[in-house]
């Protein structure tokens, strides 16, 4: 039989199409570390939100400004970086008591563009979305409620305190309708009936939100409006409550133990401490409380899917940005500590997944994951680029758009992200973390062969630690060039369709595959050979791909007509280096091996 396979490439546009802009999901999760099977842990059951990293773009060394709610929540809606040990829980205060020009958050910044935006849930510090007086003991006897921690950025504020009531703190929710009294309410709950039987979801908040923003969503549909939803589930915050069916998939035998098991070795600087868990009880064993935890992950990854489900049943999913963040992250007896107020890796790592329109989000990359370092600041520029609103972005928002690594899983991240706890600063690069305590002493950490800190090599690495001691007062960015930047007027160059060299490639795909542009010998055209991969011979399409360019979208396809061509069909297998061993070459092949003839087409577009 003959096989015929042919390998081209050729220019789908030279600017993006011109479609609707899109709606916005936020899901804020409150305490959750990347406790996720997408996230490489396998004991998990986290099947919604995995199933939105394969849809999506999962950013594996995501980290927080401050790991604690509400000011690093402050700086995801503003985009502002940590300047100061004020930034805490109290971060909100900040926020202008009068409405001005410059948005006071990109939720904000949507509203001033015709977006309806509403809150459900916690999104800022306040699990309803509204500052309250506070007696000493806040847990259950809030006395009134004040102005929104947000005052101009919401058209609806929607919370039903249901049987916890408004003046409980609703997020220490227990399934009798109490809240949390310091000292006296337990760490966690195994949430079951007067027979023993698993409590319903919606015997906790996060069950209710859930079903709320169903309604809410529906309602967006009838309507037809574009709509910013940000939805704040509670759960895997402490108390650890979940009914007993999320319990039960874990067995407490199975589970892994904490990493590291105790604080780095040679440790000079404080890496701050958290005496959360010390308001409750049943904190001792914490096998128990580790377990605990990952049921309440579980029973929030519950209800992420109820939404996303009905998200996709009203066909909203096509043209909707989601966006899955986790505010910090945890230790549960990593280090040997507990609680999340330190910049240890554990407690600044968090998860992010944003799942874009195809636009923004190629199929034939969906599922892949992205290694760069990012920042949460960088998620106020991104919802703007995808909005097409980056021109109002305010110069104190200083982050960078994350789309180009939506677009393309390869592109690099930043050189370093920062994060502070009171005094205590620290940058993670792609390598090392490094912290400084209050009184300038620094510890160093390469996480080259662990991911989280063992020993301080500070003493060792002396220029590298001033090095890097120097970035803590620098604002990261990411690399990058547009095809204009890199023409650099150049006349032969302006046109992308043209061929400035004669060599058959065009400008723009010279400039995607980082070759020049103006030496004919310096050219690289796709690869179509054939390998054994354990299906027996079958071809691999692969083509070269620069890290540098920002400002483009790649579409390989495949047919067998040559009129109809399909991402479908093409599975992504893994990158390889080229003969300078430094611009990758992206390889495919077809999910399913074929006898029928395929052609295959890398297809270009740019803004």
């Amino acid at each position: 039989m003959n096989h015929l396979i042919t390998a081209t490439i050729s220019l789908l546009g030279l600017q993006g199409s011109i479609l609707a802009a899109p709606n916005i999901l936020l899901i804020a999760v409150d305490d959750l570390r990347p406790e996720l099977r997408c996230y490489g842990e396998e004991h998990m059951h986290t099947p919604h939100i995995d199933a939105l990293a394969q849809s999506g773009r999962l950013f594996r060394n995501h980290y927080v400004a401050v790991p604690t709610c509400g000011a690093s929540r402050y700086a995801l809606m503003t985009g502002r970086r940590p300047t100061s040990a004020s930034d805490d829980n109290n971060a909100f205060n900040a926020m202008p008591a009068t409405e001005t020009a410059s948005p006071e958050s990109w939720i904000h910044l949507l509203r001033q563009n015709g977006w309806h935006t509403a809150s459900m849930g916690k999104i800022t510090h306040e699990p309803d979305g509204f500052r309250w007086s506070f007696p000493s003991n806040y847990d259950d006897n809030r006395s009134r409620a004040n102005e929104p921690d947000m005052r101009f950025s919401f058209d609806e504020i929607i919370y039903d305190h249901d049987k916890w009531g408004a003046r409980r703190y609703p997020l220490f929710a227990y399934a009798d309708g109490t809240g949390r009294v310091r000292n006296v309410s337990p760490a966690y709950e195994i949430g079951v009936d007067e027979e023993g039987n698993s409590l319903p979801d919606e015997a906790y908040p996060d069950g209710q939100m859930a079903l709320a923003a169903i309604e809410k969503l529906r309602e967006f549909k009838d309507d037809d409006k574009q709509f910013c939803l940000a939805l704040g589930f509670h759960k895997p915050h402490l108390p650890f409550n979940a009914p007993k069916a999320y319990f039960d998939l874990y067995p407490p035998e199975v589970l892994p133990g904490p990493d590291p098991v105790s604080p780095p070795t040679g440790a000079n600087s404080s890496t701050g401490s958290s005496g959360e868990p010390n308001a409750y009880t049943a904190i001792g064993d914490r096998d128990i409380l580790r377990r605990a935890y990952f049921a309440s992950i579980s029973y929030m990854d519950a209800q992420v899917g109820k939404v996303l489900d009905e998200l996709e049943a009203l066909g909203l999913d096509k043209n909707t940005v989601v966006v899955l963040w986790g505010d910090h992250g945890w230790c549960i007896d990593d280090y040997a500590r507990i609680g999340k107020h330190s910049v240890l890796e554990r407690a600044v790592e968090s998860p992010l997944i944003i799942r874009a329109p195809e636009s923004s989000n190629p199929k034939a990359f969906a599922g892949l994951t992205t290694n760069g370092v990012v920042e949460s600041i960088d998620i106020y520029p991104t919802i703007a680029d995808l909005c097409g609103l980056s021109d109002q972005v305010p110069a104190t928002a200083v982050g960078s758009s994350l789309v180009p690594m939506l677009r393309n899983p390869f592109a690099p991240g930043k050189n370093h992200a920062y994060s502070r706890w009171g005094s205590i600063t620290a940058i993670r690069t792609e390598t090392h973390r490094l912290i400084r305590s209050g009184g300038g002493v620094n510890d160093l950490y390469d996480l080259t062969g662990h991911r989280y800190e063992l020993a301080d090599i500070s003493a060792s690495n002396p220029e590298l630690t001033t090095n890097l001691a120097n970035l803590l007062r620098v604002q990261s960015s990411r690399p990058g060039i547009t095809y204009e930047t890199w023409a650099d007027n150049n006349a032969r160059l302006l046109d992308p369709t043209a061929d400035a060299d004669g060599d058959g490639l065009s400008n723009l795909m010279e400039y995607l595959s980082g070759t020049d542009p103006l030496v004919p010998s310096s050219k690289s055209e796709p690869s179509l050979v054939f390998e054994d991969l354990g299906r027996g011979p079958e071809a691999v399409f692969s083509f070269q791909l620069s890290s540098e360019p920002n400002d483009f979208t790649l579409f390989p396809s495949t047919s067998t007509d040559l009129k109809n061509w399909s991402t479908s069909p093409l599975e992504f297998l893994n990158t390889s280096q080229g003969q300078d061993d430094s611009t990758p070459w992206l390889r495919f092949r077809l999910l399913q091996p074929e006898v029928n003839r395929h052609f295959f087409r890398t297809e270009a577009e740019i803004e």
